[in-house]
């Protein structure tokens, strides 16, 4: 009998943990009312439908508080130059210290901010954040001014000790989570699912696996069935 009740207590513990983990997800951008939007490789300028979905998807969700005339585009190279991420680095990082300069964040002197600034990122320029988040804390731009939020970004590459980052990916996405299988085929259907982030539904989104590191929450979104993809991906499509 104490099996059984210690087993439903600890399931029960667990049930609440899960939930409590949920509540916070969905506070994450609490009292962020600035966003910086910026594209994945092709898209320099997100546009409007663009950032529309950003904002719907991945942005108030988690307690996102701006509106369309705060939650604007940052123009970043986006090519497949050489040059394009070190330059994309550049402009994010001029961008967030003269948002900081001006006092946009509403920090105090002890580095407590009550309007931070997320910076929603997609593929290359979600690299672009990650490196940018080095230089950021070089420069003294406390880690409770910014919010990242990225998707389609190789979690090695992101810093789990600088800023709070929510990071998406879709299970098999071929940039996102390298794998060992490299036959065409999968090859193929990886990029394809890189193309289908702005194209999910919310369910698709909410289903994903969440794992903590540090700073950083990895949200892992299960690999979609064809038919899934086929549907975000016209979806994703309509909104650049």
């Amino acid at each position: 009998m104490k099996k059984v009740i210690l087993g439903a207590a600890l399931c029960g513990a667990a049930v609440a943990l899960a939930g409590a983990a949920n509540a916070d997800s969905s506070d994450f951008l609490s009292g962020s009312t600035d966003a910086l939007v910026l594209g994945p490789t092709g898209i320099p300028t997100p546009d409007a439908a663009y950032i529309s979905d950003a904002e719907k998807l991945y942005l108030d969700p988690n307690g996102y508080d701006g509106t369309t005339a705060t939650t604007l585009a940052l123009t970043t190279p986006e090519t497949t130059s050489l040059s394009s991420v070190p330059q994309g680095e550049t402009d994010l990082i001029n961008a967030v210290v003269a948002d900081y300069n001006a006092g946009d964040m509403d920090c105090n002197t002890a580095g407590v901010c009550s309007d931070p600034l997320t910076i929603f990122t997609y593929s290359q320029s979600s690299a672009v954040a990650a490196l940018a988040e080095q230089q950021l804390a070089a420069d003294k731009i406390p880690d409770d001014a910014l919010r990242f939020v990225m998707l389609g970004a190789n979690p090695s590459g992101v810093p789990d000790n600088l800023y709070p980052t929510e990071v998406y990916n879709i299970n098999d996405d071929f940039w996102a989570q390298p794998t060992s299988d490299t036959t065409t085929q999968q090859i193929e259907y990886g990029m394809l699912l890189h193309d289908a982030y702005l194209g999910l539904t919310s369910a698709e989104i909410d289903a994903a696996t969440p794992v903590v590191e540090g700073m950083t929450t990895v949200y892992d979104i299960p690999t979609l069935a064809t038919t899934q993809l086929i549907e975000a991906l016209l979806s994703a499509s309509s909104a650049t």
